[in-house]
């Protein structure tokens, strides 16, 4: 058996490698970025599917050709000599249905950068069904879950992972559905990861006591997180949106623009309206308390010079 030798061009190649002396481009790091995301964008696309235990058996067969290369068994080399010949007309045949939907997905706009429309559709879905939900006297509670991962949560629900669609939801609200008590988190790539979900009971005095169980679940959460929950009420029949433990109520196409622009990563006006009260109006308490405290104090405060001009 003749000793195993790598031809000259592979020596030069790597010598550099083992001497120390590789020097890099700046095209070269480009080179080995762009190639990452571009075959992370790949492994998004076939996440999931078929695709990844049958490329798993490709790469079997890979390091068995490369065991016959290196212990010389002629006859399994053959053979997959002969394999890898046809190996591009296999790979169409095999892969053909993900191939055309992968083709469908990629381009320029969906491979370096969110799909902003499928981040649309996916609010579209929730409003539609949180509408009907709310003409037909049904209660619900969804998270939109964000940059903050709430799997705290979704584990102690029902698992579902499945796609957000309209049917989904209003199956699930349905009083008669065993998982409509409790409340569903929807995760920030448009899944639905669980229904029964708990989440915390805000216990801030300062909301007003017509607020229900519901209502001050879904101001909990958002205290605690940055999740955005949309609640649906059956006595007024109207949605609410709740985000940074504020509540926004008004008109459909006032609470989907809200939704909008907190998924878009933005403060809604309202929110930031209601954050300007709530501040002034706890400045103006700590200054009350801090005059019944020292009253001596702050008479002289008030009598000063400074204050009188």
């Amino acid at each position: 058996m003749e000793p195993l030798s790598l031809p000259e061009t592979s020596v030069e190649t790597l010598l550099p490698i083992f001497t120390g002396n590789l020097s890099l481009r700046w095209q070269d790091l480009f080179d080995i970025v762009l190639l990452s995301i571009i075959f992370y964008r790949i492994l998004l696309l076939i996440r999931g599917t078929r695709t990844i235990p049958m490329l798993m058996g490709f790469v079997l067969l890979l390091a068995l050709y490369l065991v016959s290369l290196i212990m010389n068994l002629e006859a399994t080399q053959m053979l997959l000599d002969n394999l890898g010949q046809s190996l591009v007309l296999v790979l169409v045949v095999l892969f053909q249905t993900d191939i055309r939907n992968a083709l469908a997905q990629i381009g320029i706009f969906t491979l370096f950068r969110e799909n902003s429309q499928q981040k649309r559709d996916v609010v579209e879905s929730i409003l539609q069904a949180c509408l009907v939900m709310s003409q037909q006297r049904i209660g619900a509670l969804i998270v939109l879950e964000q940059e903050v991962g709430l799997k705290n949560f979704s584990d102690r629900g029902t698992q579902i992972n499945a796609t957000v669609s309209e049917p989904l939801l209003l199956s699930i609200f349905l009083p008669t559905s065993p998982l409509h008590d409790g409340a569903v988190i929807i995760s920030n790539k448009g899944d639905l990861l669980a229904a029964q979900c708990i989440l915390p009971v805000s216990m801030n005095s300062a909301l007003s006591s017509s607020l229900g169980t519901r209502h001050r679940a879904a101001i909990g959460l958002t205290e605690e997180t940055d999740a955005a929950v949309l609640i649906v009420s059956e006595e007024r029949k109207e949605i609410s949106l709740s985000f940074r433990g504020q509540l926004i109520r008004g008109k459909n196409e006032d609470i989907r623009k809200a939704l909008l622009e907190v998924l878009a990563g933005n403060i809604p006006a309202a929110i930031q309206e209601k954050e300007t009260k709530v501040s002034t109006r706890k400045a103006r308490t700590e200054t009350v308390e801090k005059i019944l405290e020292n009253p001596k104090t702050s008479a002289a405060t008030n009598n000063s010079p400074i204050e009188t001009s």
